[in-house]
């Protein structure tokens, strides 16, 4: 059983390519003639192009997963119905938290938010009528199986190390808005033949505790990729750096690394210089991993 796995939306791309970096995350997953799309990246428009040169249909798409409802994983979402004509709904798996509104906590912030991006809400888009009736959503804080060899983390309260979380932004409970700590973060565990491979959206619940989780899956297997957004940029020190690549080498046996979306350069940097280019890949749009499951 192969499962493939393709970038589609990323802030990496290589010159030659006619694809358009952006801020966003998009990854496609095939498993036996099954198109999973996880996250839908921050702009329709990139989507839609990037898919067209990669010949994915938008009606093959059966599932979207969410990897947490940050503006840069789900505003692709009205593009990508947009384009599709089949009568078959779309089903999204994601946090409860995934779909509510989120905002900038300070108020001296929002009006530089608004000019950067062009944006209130930084949670999951405002859809019209129409698209809603498209969709099917179910909300769980629980792992989701999508195949017996995929499956998601599901909430991750479990936050022994540090977390990559974003400090300005807040999350609309009820009536009112209170911090957000991104509890809907999760992540993608896929079983290999050789181990186990980590899929992340932005791993705001830390990388190290994302690890955690899938070892409580699979105690005895091996974690040999990580693949995504780490979000690595809110650790600011080099010694908080060298603690995660201590950890990763020393507990988990030095997986492989396809860092990425919104880990950062600095962090991207030291690991390439910690690890080596044996260790810490690249995966940029249009590229392509196969596993054997």
């Amino acid at each position: 059983m192969q499962v493939t796995l393709t970038n589609i939306v990323d802030n990496t791309v290589r010159i030659k390519d006619d694809y358009i970096p952006t801020s966003g995350l998009s990854y496609l997953l095939e498993i036996e003639g099954r198109k999973i799309l996880f996250d839908a990246g921050d702009n329709g428009n990139v989507l839609i192009h990037h898919m067209k040169l990669l010949d994915i249909d938008p009606n093959e798409i059966e599932l979207l997963i969410l990897s947490h409802g940050h503006w840069d994983h789900t505003h692709g979402l009205r593009a990508l119905m947009y384009q599709r004509d089949t009568k078959k709904k779309l089903k999204i798996i994601a946090h409860p938290h995934s779909f509510r509104k989120r905002r900038v906590a300070k108020f001296l912030l929002i009006l530089p938010a608004l000019i950067k991006y062009r944006m209130y809400n930084y949670g999951f888009p405002r859809l019209p009528k129409e698209l809603q009736e498209m969709l099917i959503l179910e909300p769980t804080v629980e792992p989701y199986e999508v195949t017996p060899f995929l499956k998601t983390t599901g909430e991750i309260s479990d936050r022994k190390e540090k977390t990559s979380t974003i400090d300005k932004l807040k999350i609309k409970e009820g009536r009112r808005f209170i911090k957000d700590s991104q509890l809907d973060d999760l992540s993608l565990v896929l079983k290999t033949k050789e181990g186990v491979v980590l899929i992340l959206g932005c791993g705001h619940s830390g990388v190290l505790n994302i690890c955690a989780r899938a070892k409580g899956f699979y105690p005895n297997d091996k974690i040999v990729s990580i693949i995504g957004g780490t979000h690595l940029v809110a650790l600011k020190t080099e010694s908080e750096l060298e603690y995660v690549a201590k950890i990763l080498e020393e507990k988990y046996d030095k997986p492989l690394l396809y860092f990425s979306h919104c880990t950062g350069k600095i962090a991207l940097k030291f690991f390439e210089k910690r690890f080596g280019k044996e260790t810490v890949k690249s995966f940029m749009v249009g590229d392509k991993l196969t596993f054997d499951c």
